[in-house]
């Protein structure tokens, strides 16, 4: 009887050694059981104390929880480029801003926007002028880049444009004009204002450049070409009335603007020249 009482007491002693066990490594208090069993076959008996179940139970409920979610600060991040770009410019169509977006690797589409005002002077057909250039146009133009290797490409496409030469004559200095070959005292004529307006108000453009915008970050770009403006038409007005309505002054001012469009034919093809910086996306 004592034995008997002495075996269970060691057992309950284990029991609660094994319940303890759970609460720090479900693993260690799993082999404790099983070392016990082994003790308790080989001496003929079986550890029965109620507790093996609870025990086997709570071991596969603790080792059957999710693992730990990862600190999502390390994830990888796999996103691609937009294959977008904006660029600043200047040059020859005044200061510009264009979009650019990728079609194929080796295809961008632009749109851009150019404006701006240079003043200087010319002298056309005998008159000399004050003159400011009035920049305004928008483009639609593809790039293509023959080379992956570089940014080297060839774009072309439509200017729709607006450029013009607000033009304010000055007289000579004996204080005349010479129009259509005849001169004129300038308190006749007052002051000779025109404009010449180029003829394709859709002209279409034809270059090539460096830069690719939609590349990821900063980058630079530079456009040589022309653009297909056409031959300036040119009005000419004078400041006096008289001298602007009468039959006579008025041919004369008629044919000398005639003579400044021919003399301006030639200019009918505009030239780009810009360099600017991009960012890509």
């Amino acid at each position: 009887m004592f034995q008997l009482t002495r075996y269970h007491l060691t057992a309950i002693s284990i029991g609660i050694c094994i319940v303890s066990a759970i609460a720090i490594h479900p693993a260690t208090a799993n082999e404790i059981v099983a070392l016990v069993d082994r003790s308790a076959l080989k001496a003929g008996s079986r550890l029965d104390i109620g507790l093996e179940p609870i025990i086997m139970d709570d071991v596969a409920q603790k080792s059957s929880k999710p693992p730990i979610a990862k600190d999502p600060s390390v994830v990888t991040n796999t996103a691609q480029p937009l294959g977008l770009g904006v660029s600043t410019r200047i040059g020859t169509l005044g200061i510009g801003v264009d979009v650019a977006k990728s079609i194929t690797p080796q295809v961008n589409g632009r749109v851009g926007f150019n404006f701006g005002n240079i003043a200087t002077s010319r002298t056309d057909s005998g008159i000399n002028y004050d003159a400011q250039l009035n920049l305004s146009s928008v483009q639609f133009v593809g790039d293509y880049y023959p080379f992956r290797s570089n940014g080297f490409r060839v774009t072309g496409g439509l200017v729709a444009q607006n450029n013009k030469f607000a033009v304010t004559s000055k007289p000579s200095s004996n204080g005349s004009y010479t129009i259509d070959n005849t001169p004129y005292n300038t308190s006749d004529v007052g002051t000779l204002t025109g404009e010449y307006k180029y003829s394709n108000s859709i002209a279409p453009y034809f270059g090539i450049g460096i830069g690719k915008s939609t590349n990821e970050g900063f980058g630079f770009n530079a456009d040589l070409g022309v653009m297909f403006a056409g031959s300036p038409k040119v009005t000419l007005n004078a400041s006096n009335p008289t001298f602007n309505t009468n039959s006579t002054t008025r041919t004369a001012l008629d044919n000398q603007v005639r003579q400044t469009e021919s003399d301006l034919k030639g200019f009918n093809l505009y030239p780009v020249l810009s360099i600017g910086l991009s960012y890509g996306f």
